[in-house]
C-alpha cells in the first residue's frame, strides 16, 4: 500500500502532541511495510526510513500554518500522476484541509482519511472519506458539532513507547509535575492555586515544558525547566511522584498514559477525554475542573500516602501495556485503510 502523508513537521525530537503522534505513526506504518509519501516543510528534521519518501517545500516557515495548503496542492497533483497512490491522509484539517479538498475534486476515486486530534477547523471534514480520532469525546464532538456520521469515524488510542517505565527519584520532597506545553488550554496556571491550597513546604511544583505562559508560572516551590526534548523525557518522570493535567480541552492526555507507564499516579480534570485515560480511584484520580480544594484533597491524599501512589501507580502501568499500545493503533489503522482501498 502507498499513502500520501504531507506534514508540517516529523522531528524526532518535537514533544509536539500532533507532531509527535504523526511521527510515530507514519514510522510504524513504514515498519509494517507500507511505502509513505510526505512533503514536510524546508530543512524539518525526520527520522530515516527506507519506507519514508520525503520532498521538501521551498519555504521552512510557514505561519499561518494554514498556508502550508499552498505548497500541498501542486505537490499531490504531482505525485498522485507519479506514483498512483492508494490513499490520502490528511495530518490536520486546518493545515491541509483546503489542498485535499481541491484533490479529491479532482481525483474523486482517491480515498481520503483525516486524522482530527482534536477538532479545530471543520470545513473540509465533509469532503473525507474517513476520519480517525485518538478519543471517543471527540468522536463525540465531531458527531455532534458536524452532524458526521458515527460509522465514518473510527476511535483509535495512541500508543505510549516502551522507554517509559519505573526508574529511581532522587529529590526528597513530595513533586508534583505537569509535563507539556505552557499554554491556556492546558491550564497551568491553576495548579499555583492548587498548590497554595495545598500549603505544604515538602510539595514541590514542577513544569516541565515551555511557552507563552512560562513567565507566569512562579512561586514558593514552583520549578520551570523550560523545553525538554523526548530524549530526556523518561528521565523527568522518574523525579515526579504524581503526573496532573488541568487542560480545559484535551483531545488525548499522552502525559497521563507516558506516567502510568512511568509507574507513577495522575490526577486529571473529569472532563473530555481525561476519563477514557484515567480510572479514577485505580489509576489515579478525576477532579472537578476548577476546583482547586477538590485538587487538593485528591494530592494530599498521595502525598500523605506512598502506598497508595504505588498501588495507583502499578495499575496505570499496567493499563498503558496493555489498553494504550501502537501494535492496536496500526492494527486498527490499516484494517480501515484496507476496507478503503479495496
Amino acid at each position: 500500500m502507498v499513502i500520501c502523508s504531507p506534514q508540517l513537521g516529523l522531528a524526532p525530537e518535537s514533544n509536539s502532541g500532533g507532531e509527535v503522534y504523526d511521527r510515530e505513526v507514519i514510522n510504524r506504518l513504514c515498519q509494517k511495510g507500507v511505502k509513505v509519501l510526505t512533503l514536510l516543510p524546508k530543512n524539518r528534521p525526520y527520522l530515516f526510513h527506507q519506507n519514508l519518501f520525503v520532498e521538501q517545500a521551498p519555504i521552512k516557515t510557514m505561519l499561518p500554518p494554514h498556508i502550508f495548503s499552498v505548497f500541498v496542492l501542486p505537490y499531490l497533483i504531482q505525485t498522485y500522476r507519479r506514483e498512483k497512490f492508494d490513499l490520502l491522509r490528511v495530518h490536520n484539517p486546518y493545515f491541509i484541509g483546503p489542498a485535499a479538498a481541491i484533490f479529491k475534486k479532482i481525483c474523486p476515486k482517491v480515498p481520503v482519511v483525516g486524522s482530527v486530534l482534536h477538532l479545530e477547523d471543520h470545513k473540509f471534514i465533509g469532503n473525507y472519506d474517513h476520519i480517525i480520532t485518538i478519543s471517543k469525546s471527540t468522536k463525540k464532538e465531531i458527531i455532534e458539532s458536524l452532524n458526521y456520521p458515527s460509522e465514518k469515524i473510527t476511535v483509535v488510542y495512541p500508543g505510549v513507547d516502551q522507554r517509559f517505565k519505573p526508574g529511581k527519584k532522587k529529590s526528597r520532597k513530595f513533586t508534583i509535575m505537569f509535563v507539556g506545553g505552557l499554554k491556556p488550554r492546558k491550564n497551568p496556571e491553576f495548579l499555583l492555586r492548587v498548590l497554595a491550597k495545598i500549603n505544604r513546604p515538602d510539595v514541590e511544583l514542577v513544569f516541565a515544558g515551555d511557552g507563552p505562559l512560562k513567565s507566569k508560572l512562579k512561586g514558593k516551590n514552583v520549578r520551570v525547566t523550560g523545553f525538554i526534548t523526548e530524549k530526556e523525557k523518561p528521565r523527568f518522570y522518574h523525579q515526579a511522584d504524581v503526573v496532573v493535567l488541568p487542560s480545559i480541552k484535551e483531545g488525548f492526555g499522552m502525559t497521563l498514559v507516558e506516567a502510568g507507564a512511568s509507574g507513577l499516579p495522575v490526577v486529571g480534570n473529569n472532563c473530555w477525554s481525561i476519563p477514557e485515560i484515567i480510572k479514577d480511584g485505580v489509576t489515579g484520580f478525576l477532579a472537578e475542573s476548577e476546583n482547586e480544594a477538590d485538587w487538593a484533597q485528591k494530592l494530599i491524599q498521595l502525598i500523605k500516602s506512598p502506598s497508595l501512589c504505588q498501588k495507583l501507580g502499578a495499575a496505570g502501568r499496567w493499563q498503558a501495556l496493555t489498553k494504550f499500545t501502537w501494535d492496536k493503533n496500526i492494527a486498527i489503522q490499516l484494517k480501515v485503510y484496507e476496507n478503503l482501498v479495496c
